[in-house]
């Protein structure tokens, strides 16, 4: 027992619970704040990778007067993945250190809304003259799955701004919409009709 006139500090109860809902409406705070980081932090990365692959891309037509599409192994159009469609940037001159991108949407979740078992994890790509040369598009697209992680036909931006496609073919992400949008991300280049919003 302390001596006569001392007191020991103690909490109250109202004091705890206090300091327990400060705590709580500050978590509550905090973890969406941190989760948007992390989504804000992907579609950056996608953004800039799309970047240095354009600049390369558009290296290398100028080197070879039309836009890379590697089909030497003559896998199917539907695999479109640039860690194949692109190798012609690595080798034999290098537009860029690597094709190797994953796209940050696809590491943790396989993509949902195609109709086979084909495994992707990095960007696609699609060159629309090589592709469609009979309508003489010298552009190209490339695509990420966008933060809900499902196929909205981003490679079809181009013919969807051209109106070859129905307008209701292709979803296009928008941050406006919140971060969590529906929708692909496109990155287009050469001759195209759309401008992407990075």
């Amino acid at each position: 027992m302390p001596p006569l006139g001392i007191h020991r500090a103690a909490f109250t109860l109202i004091e705890l619970l206090i300091v327990v809902a400060i705590i709580g409406i500050l978590a509550a705070i905090a973890v969406p704040n941190f989760l948007n980081a992390q989504l804000r932090a992907q579609i950056a990365k996608v953004k800039g990778d799309m970047r240095a692959l354009g600049s390369a891309i558009e290296t290398y037509r100028i080197d070879h007067n039309r836009y890379p599409y590697f089909d030497a192994y003559a896998l199917p159009a539907r695999y479109n993945s640039i860690t194949y469609r692109l190798i012609p940037l690595t080798t034999p001159v290098a537009y860029i250190g690597s094709v190797d991108l994953q796209d940050p949407f696809l590491k943790t979740l396989p993509a949902e809304g195609y109709e086979d078992e084909m495994l992707r994890e990095s960007y696609n790509y699609r060159s629309y003259e090589a592709i469609n040369p009979e309508l003489n598009i010298k552009a190209w697209v490339l695509n990420s799955m966008g933060p809900d992680r499902t196929t909205d036909r981003g490679l079809q931006t181009e013919l969807w701004a051209r109106g070859l496609v129905s307008p209701d073919t292709v979803v296009i992400y928008d941050s406006t919409n919140g971060l969590v949008s529906r929708g692909d991300m496109p990155y287009t280049g050469g001759e195209t009709q759309y401008r992407s919003n990075f």
